[in-house]
């Protein structure tokens, strides 16, 4: 079962995975960052200013690509999942397109989702989240109304450690 840490950008979710991943849980980790940095590095065009829909295809093979590679008697945690490139497309003021909808329906996480809150102490920017705080929000809020709209519960996250944060999602589930 993949269970899905979500949120706005910069709010803590890497640092989770990466964690996680050292516990030995199986994770997938947020592909379309490392598609953005893969391309800006090669000067590649797979970019979602570039080309939007390339890059969305992209995204979501190597989301169900890793959804089918984890046992279903495992625990493992995915950095985002398909209703998140929902939500960047609403948020970006585009329709979600029909493969993504069909990919939503088809591929379902774990019911419970759990969500890093913004947390401005926490927020950096980089080469690739280049987003103010503010906007970082709203694509939070975008990203919770697509869970909830595709029938997910979520669960937020303590303002504690990392570790505390690993401690409180391992205990709910």
């Amino acid at each position: 079962m993949v269970y899905v840490i979500t949120g706005g950008p910069g709010f803590g979710k890497t640092i989770l995975i990466e964690k996680l991943h050292e516990l030995c849980y199986p994770v997938g980790g947020e592909i379309a960052r490392q598609i953005i940095a893969d391309q800006l590095a090669e000067g590649g065009d797979l970019l979602p200013w570039k080309d939007r829909a390339g890059f969305e295809k992209r995204v979501m093979k190597g989301r169900i690509e890793f959804l089918n590679s984890v046992d279903i008697h495992k625990i493992a945690f995915s950095d985002r999942g398909l209703p998140d490139q929902a939500a960047f497309s609403i948020y970006k003021g585009k329709e979600i397109s029909q493969p993504l909808k069909a990919a939503i329906a088809a591929n379902r996480y774990a019911v419970k989702v759990f969500v890093t809150p913004p947390w401005r102490q926490i927020y950096r920017n980089d080469q690739i989240r280049t987003e103010t705080f503010e906007e970082a929000v709203k694509i939070h809020d975008f990203i919770v109304q697509a869970y909830l709209n595709f029938g997910y519960e979520l669960i937020d996250l303590p303002f504690v450690s990392p570790e505390e944060r690993i401690e409180f999602i391992l205990k709910t589930i």
